[in-house]
C-alpha cells in the first residue's frame, strides 16, 4: 500500500478554538509511562520531545504507547509521548493537545498514532499516522512556525492555515478539507491542486480533478454510488436472501458481497430481478466455485473504452454501467450481473468471466435488453441466445479470464444512446482491468496478452 502524507505548514497569526462536545470531567492524570510528563523532554539529538495530553473522551477509546504495550482505556488528563496510538469505537471520539497550540481530534472508528512531536529550535514539528478514519487538526498559531503532517494511505494535503480535516476510510475516496483560513495544496499520484487563501471551506478528494468537480458531483445523485443502490439493483439481492444468502460489505475490495442462496434458473425467475435496461448475466452451478463477470464497451482497455468488474472503483463507469455485488458462490453456485440503465451506449460490448477459486464449473452467459433475451456472438463466433462453457483458470501467460461473447447494440435501439461511451482520458485511473482470452479452438484472441511465441491473429 502506498503511504502518502497529509502535510501542513503553518505560518499565521490567530485562530479561534475548535468547539467540542466530549466529556470534560477531570480525573487524575494517569501517565502511561515515565516519559509522559507535562514538560517537554530533551532527546538525545538535543530536540525537545513534546507530550500529548488527552482533553476529551467520548465513548469507547483506547490507547497504547507502542506495539508491545497493552491497550488501555483512554481518560481525560492522560499524557502520552511519541509512538502512542489511539483507536476509537462506534460513536466514539478522542481529543488531545500537543503544546503549545496543536489540537487533534480523532472521530469514530479510526486510528491515529503520534509518530513525531518535537520542538526543533523553535519550530514545532508533529506527524500523525492515520491508518483509517477522520482526523481534524486545529492550530492556535501566533507568529510561531509549524511543520505538521498526517500520514494516510491515499493522498497528500499541504496547508498553510489553522484548521483542516483529513479523511481516509475505505471504500470511500480519501479527502482533504480546508475548513477555514490559509492556503491548501492537495497531491495524489495523478494531480497537484492549489487552493487559495480566500476560497472559504474547500474539499478535494482523490477521485476528482479539482475542488469544483467534487462540489458538482456532490450536488447531484450518483446512481453508481456503492453504498446508495437503487431499488432495482436490490431486487436480485433480495431474491437471493430469501433463498438463504448472506450479504456483507468487503471494505478491502470496496463492494457488497453475497454468499450462498439459490440463483434464479429460469427466465421467469430472473427477468423481474434484473437491475438495468441492458443486462449481462453470468451464472454457474459448481458448489464452492467463485467466478467474476467482466464487461467491456467499445475500445476495450484503451482510454476510450470502459469496463466493469466486481471490485470497488472498477464496478461503475461514467456511462452508467455497474456490477452491484460480488457473488462469492455457495452450495448452488452463483450469479453476477453487469448492467446499464436506460440510455446505455449503442456500441459493441465484449464480456466474459474470471475463475477466482474452486473447481472448474459449468457456466452460462446471457444478455437481456428491455426484459428480452437478445442474440450475440458466442465464443465460437456463432450467434446464440445463451453461451454455455466450462469456467476454469487460465495460465497467467495467456490471460486471466475467459472470453464468452460479443454483442453489437445498433444505434436507434430502444433505450440506447448514440455513439461510444464518454472518453476516460480525463477520468481517474482505475485499477488494472482483467484481460480475456477465447477458449481453446476459438479463431482469435480479442484482448489480453498472447502466449510467448504466439503470432498475432
Amino acid at each position: 500500500m502506498k503511504t502518502i502524507a497529509f502535510l501542513l505548514s503553518i505560518g499565521v497569526t490567530s485562530a479561534s478554538s475548535f468547539a467540542w462536545t466530549m466529556q470534560e470531567t477531570q480525573p487524575a492524570a494517569v501517565p502511561t509511562s515515565n516519559a509522559a510528563t507535562s514538560a517537554p523532554i530533551a532527546g538525545p539529538d538535543g530536540k525537545e520531545r513534546l507530550i500529548a495530553t488527552v482533553t476529551g473522551v467520548e465513548g469507547n477509546v483506547q490507547v497504547h504507547e507502542g506495539e508491545d504495550a497493552p491497550w488501555q482505556k483512554a481518560t481525560v488528563g492522560m499524557q502520552v509521548g511519541e509512538n502512542a496510538e489511539f483507536r476509537t469505537g462506534p460513536r466514539s471520539a478522542v481529543r488531545f493537545v500537543i503544546p503549545p497550540d496543536h489540537t487533534i481530534t480523532l472521530d469514530r472508528l479510526g486510528t491515529v498514532k503520534v509518530l513525531q512531536a518535537i520542538n526543533d529550535n523553535g519550530v514545532v514539528r508533529t506527524q500523525m499516522g492515520m491508518k483509517y478514519g477522520r482526523t481534524r487538526y486545529s492550530i492556535e498559531a501566533a507568529g510561531r512556525e509549524h511543520e505538521s503532517s498526517i500520514v494516510s494511505p491515499s493522498a497528500t494535503l499541504a496547508v498553510r492555515g489553522t484548521d483542516f480535516s483529513a479523511f481516509d476510510q475505505r471504500p470511500f475516496p480519501a479527502q482533504g478539507v480546508r475548513l477555514r483560513g490559509g492556503q491548501m495544496e492537495f497531491r495524489d499520484r495523478r494531480k497537484r491542486i492549489f487552493i487559495g487563501q480566500n476560497a472559504g471551506k474547500t474539499k478535494i478528494d482523490v477521485n476528482n480533478p479539482n475542488a469544483a468537480s467534487l462540489a458538482l458531483n456532490q450536488s447531484v445523485v450518483d446512481p453508481g454510488a456503492r453504498l446508495a443502490r437503487t431499488p432495482a439493483e436490490d431486487r436480485l439481492v433480495a431474491s437471493l436472501l430469501q433463498s438463504g444468502a448472506t450479504v456483507e460489505f468487503d471494505y478491502d475490495k470496496g463492494i457488497r458481497v453475497v454468499r450462498g442462496g439459490q440463483p434464479p434458473r429460469t427466465d421467469a425467475e430472473l427477468v423481474p430481478t434484473l437491475p438495468g435496461a441492458l443486462n449481462f448475466v453470468l451464472r454457474w452451478t459448481q458448489p464452492g466455485t467463485d467466478l467474476n463477470i467482466g464487461v467491456f464497451t467499445a475500445g476495450g482497455l484503451t482510454p476510450q473504452g470502459e469496463g466493469i468488474y466486481p471490485v470497488g472503483g472498477v464496478n461503475t463507469v461514467p456511462s452508467g454501467g455497474v456490477v452491484a455485488f460480488d457473488h462469492r458462490g455457495g452450495p448452488h453456485g452463483g450469479i453476477e450481473v453487469g448492467s446499464w440503465p436506460d440510455g446505455f451506449p449503442a456500441q459493441p460490448y465484449t464480456f466474459g468471466s474470471v475463475h477466482i477459486t474452486g473447481p472448474n464449473s459449468p457456466a452460462t452467459m446471457d444478455v437481456f435488453m428491455n426484459g428480452q433475451r437478445i442474440s450475440f456472438a458466442g465464443p465460437d463466433g456463432q450467434q446464440t441466445t445463451s453461451a454455455s462453457y466450462i469456467a476454469q483458470p487460465l495460465p497467467p501467460e495467456i490471460a486471466t479470464g475467459q472470453f464468452v461473447g460479443t454483442v453489437n447494440i445498433a444505434p436507434g435501439t430502444p433505450g440506447s444512446t448514440a455513439g461510444p461511451s464518454p472518453s476516460r482520458a480525463d477520468k481517474p485511473l482505475a485499477p488494472k482491468r482483467t484481460s480475456f482470452a477465447r477458449p481453446s479452438g476459438a479463431d482469435r484472441i480479442p484482448m489480453g496478452p498472447r502466449a510467448p511465441g504466439a503470432k498475432k491473429p
